[in-house]
């Protein structure tokens, strides 16, 4: 089992271009580029000459600056020896997601930047759209790096997200052959040791750590904990409802998401 095809979503505040590029080389796989511009995005009602102008431009502009995206992405992609294939997504909101969605929706793994290391907001939208109206696994990456994925934590609390984030990651984990299982303020003292017997049926020796929360949010414990250990992955299930700028995610998944420790493997 590994990861054959990647997407990634190249935007113009924001991008993993080149994590995305590592990534295929290094696993032999097909990358998918999609390119969003500001003017798949929503913008203000025409409810006047003046606006009816301002969005005319506003749409010129786009459509050119998705133009030198494409001639930036495609130039970048033609010196590396892996294949790949070019796609614009087409449409604004509505169509935007489902446009968007459909380029990505057959991929094993999206590579997307880490929305706190963002310019705009173009980033939390393309997460929104594809972490709530896909199953596709997401790779968020903190910058251009290629991340090792060697060292994994894997966020565990015995539900079903968590457990389809860690399948999700399994090409990864048996890849590096090792992990560990965090639990925070576990129920029993055997929480994580299922998990383990799984992993280990498929070569991974996993761990298991129990960590104390003692009053600190589950993000902050998971946080300090990955960063002690010299970890380069967390997984974890990506909780909560579908608006990512309404503040609706479930606590732990929202603070990661405003502050990771490195690379974030979330799924659902």
């Amino acid at each position: 089992m590994s990861y054959k095809t990647i997407a990634t979503v190249v935007m113009p505040d924001a991008d993993a271009l080149e994590s995305a590029i590592g990534c295929a080389a290094r696993w032999n796989a097909h990358l998918d580029v999609t390119m969003v511009g500001r003017s798949q995005l929503d913008i203000p009602a025409m409810i006047s000459p003046d606006l009816a102008l301002s969005s005319a431009v506003f749409l010129e502009e786009s459509r050119a600056e998705l133009t030198a995206i494409e001639q930036r992405v495609r130039e970048r992609l033609g010196r590396e020896g892996i294949a790949w294939a070019l796609d614009a997504s087409s449409g604004r909101s509505a169509e935007f997601v489902g446009s968007l969605v459909n380029a990505i929706r057959l991929a094993d793994l999206v590579i997307l930047p880490h929305p706190s290391h963002a310019q705009g907001d173009t980033a939390k939208s393309v997460l929104e759209a594809v972490l709530y109206n896909s199953r596709v696994p997401i790779l968020l990456v903190p910058g251009d790096e290629t991340p090792t994925c060697e060292r994994a934590v894997l966020a565990w609390d015995g539900n079903d997200v968590a457990l389809a984030a860690i399948r999700a990651a399994m090409p990864l984990l048996k890849a590096a052959g090792k992990a560990e299982i965090v639990t925070v303020d576990p129920q029993n003292e055997t929480a994580g040791r299922d998990l383990a017997v799984m992993l280990e049926r498929h070569g991974v020796d996993a761990s298991i750590a129990s960590l104390p929360r003692s009053g600190r949010r589950v993000a902050e414990v998971l946080r300090d904990h990955v960063r002690e250990q010299g970890a380069d992955l967390l997984v974890m299930g990506a909780y909560g409802t579908r608006r990512l700028r309404e503040v609706l995610l479930g606590g732990v998944t929202r603070d990661l998401l405003e502050a990771a420790p490195g690379p974030l493997l979330l799924a659902r």
